[in-house]
């Protein structure tokens, strides 16, 4: 019965060093560390020093993306439930801004539609229908 006591508080323990890790980086998501890291200037919008590549690959160390696309336009991360586009900004900034998956995959569908498909990452099977669809 004691180990099962000393068990638990280690998990418990190991739980509260979890939690603590997560709230000093930010938490699961980059928009926090962004904000940390880079400065503010509109809702969702920051700005960094650095070229795009780079600023992307400081957030990618940070917080692994589920995918990016390099494209001459920027560099965007897909992560659950956000979209960092990395835009350049002058003659050696970037423009950061970080959406909700739906609203970052309808602002930059040109650069991303065809290889996300969706917020949700599927692409549509469906092709239209109506009076003499199939003939």
């Amino acid at each position: 019965m004691k180990k099962w006591y000393i068990a638990g508080g280690l998990v418990a323990g190991l739980g509260v060093i979890a939690l603590v890790g997560a709230l000093v980086s930010g938490g699961s998501s980059p928009r926090g560390w962004i904000a940390k890291n880079y400065t503010r200037t509109a809702a969702d919008t920051f700005r960094a020093s650095g070229m795009p590549t780079k600023v992307a690959s400081d957030i990618s160390r940070k917080h692994r993306p589920a995918d990016r696309i390099y494209d001459p336009s920027g560099v965007f991360l897909r992560y659950p439930k956000v979209i960092v586009a990395v835009l350049p900004d002058g003659v050696q900034g970037s423009r950061i801004t970080v959406d909700d998956a739906d609203r970052g995959f309808r602002r930059y569908y040109s650069y991303v539609g065809a290889r996300w498909g969706g917020p949700d990452g599927r692409i549509s099977s469906f092709r239209g229908g109506g009076p003499g669809a199939g003939k």
